[in-house]
């Protein structure tokens, strides 16, 4: 034991349960148990009469049943029927590039471009969102050429200071957008060529296959025609046509959404429909534009449409953080950050109400009222 935790003994240890076995802890002086509460487990099944250990370097330290917290500890009581989960997270909209905008499409292949360049950490809208149970927010250029820089992400907590929750990964497009009048490829002819090419030279020996836009289903069916060494993340919204079912046995990992009431119904079927091959799914945000609720909603849609409830969690909370590689969020395990959201109950349900927020194991004392619609959009 290291001088900064000498004095202390160990508290609490213990199997864990099934949802997650074996793990012991250390309990420090600010240690603050969160119990008795329903935890989303990183498979996505929901384990009741659990407590949640936070220690004080702003980590998760145990999770544990209930009955072994120690009632010595600072206790926050979980309100009967509450669901405790990590932090939600925004997909490639804007939260958080204020007046900046991300430029691509200039040069076809930008290794340069850093999202990162775009994010403002003072905007309001971030501390907003994170009221919203929203605590992370991932930016990209937009998908105008074949290599777009790289992606962003952020915690949604505004300040002088913005805290970079992952490495940016780098962003691919396989789409209409790529093709445009003043440079090549013109045609999609050529931007296939030109993606044979790259992936023979460059992509299959890159170690991060990165994230690929291919919206439609034209360019669904051409990027699975490539000759892949791994498999991207894949950026698609799809309709009847696209061949999802070419997914199967691929360890896939697919973007999809947002969906809405009055959206596509055919997008969300594709999803389904990814899904049932084993495709693990991620929804997409758009904040500030969509509603503050708008990633739930999705998640309450294709639950609705099919989708099993614990890979509508999955896609809600660890898939996310898989798209981006964050290794320490979007899941609550130890060692993991405690930016966690205590909601009113199943977070696919849409009367679920956010309770308490916690970003790296602070807890937000306050609810700012209103809605993230009401943000009037990129400012």
């Amino acid at each position: 034991m290291n001088s900064r935790n000498r004095g202390w003994i160990l508290l609490l240890m213990g199997m864990i349960g099934s949802c997650w076995p074996g793990a012991k802890v250390v309990a420090l002086e600010t240690t603050v148990v969160i119990s008795p509460v329903a935890v989303v487990a990183p498979d996505g099944s929901i384990c009741g009469q659990m407590a949640v250990v936070i220690q004080s370097d702003g980590t998760i330290a145990a999770v544990i049943p209930a009955d072994q917290a120690d009632p010595a500890l600072t206790t926050v009581r979980a309100a009967p029927g509450s669901v405790l989960t990590p932090g939600l997270h925004d997909l490639f909209g804007q939260l958080g590039c204020g007046q900046n905008t991300l430029i691509a499409g200039t040069v076809l292949f930008d290794f340069e471009l850093d999202a990162a360049a775009a994010f403002d950490p003072t905007l309001a809208e971030l501390d907003q969102a994170a009221t919203h149970g929203v605590l992370y927010s991932t930016i990209a250029a937009a998908p105008a050429g074949i290599l777009n820089g790289s992606s962003a992400t952020f915690l949604c907590l505004s300040g002088a200071e913005a805290y970079p929750m992952a490495a940016g990964r780098p962003v691919y497009a396989l789409a209409e957008s790529v093709l445009q009048s003043s440079r090549e490829p013109t045609s999609r002819a050529a931007m296939i060529s030109l993606w044979k090419e790259w992936i023979g030279d460059g992509v299959a020996k890159n170690k991060d296959p990165g994230i690929l836009f291919c919206p439609d289903s034209i360019d669904f069916r051409q990027t699975l025609s490539l000759s892949w060494k791994s498999l991207p993340v894949l950026v698609h919204q799809g309709d009847a046509r696209s061949p999802v079912e070419r997914l199967a046995g691929r360890n896939a990992l697919m973007v999809v959404g947002p969906f809405l009431e009055d959206g596509n119904p055919a997008a969300v079927e594709t999803a389904i429909r990814a899904a049932r091959t084993g495709t693990e799914l991620a929804f997409r945000g758009g904040l500030p534009a969509t509603p503050a609720h708008h990633l739930r909603g999705s998640a309450a849609i294709a639950v609705a449409a099919g989708l099993d409830g614990d890979a509508a969690r999955r896609a809600l909370f660890i898939n996310p953080a898989r798209v981006v590689g964050g290794d320490s969020i979007g899941i609550i395990e130890p060692g993991a950050r405690a930016d966690l959201v205590l909601f009113s109950t199943d977070p696919l349900d849409p009367a679920a109400r956010v309770l308490h927020v916690w970003r790296g194991g602070q807890r937000l004392l306050k609810r700012t009222r209103g809605s993230i619609r009401e943000l009037g959009g990129v400012r």
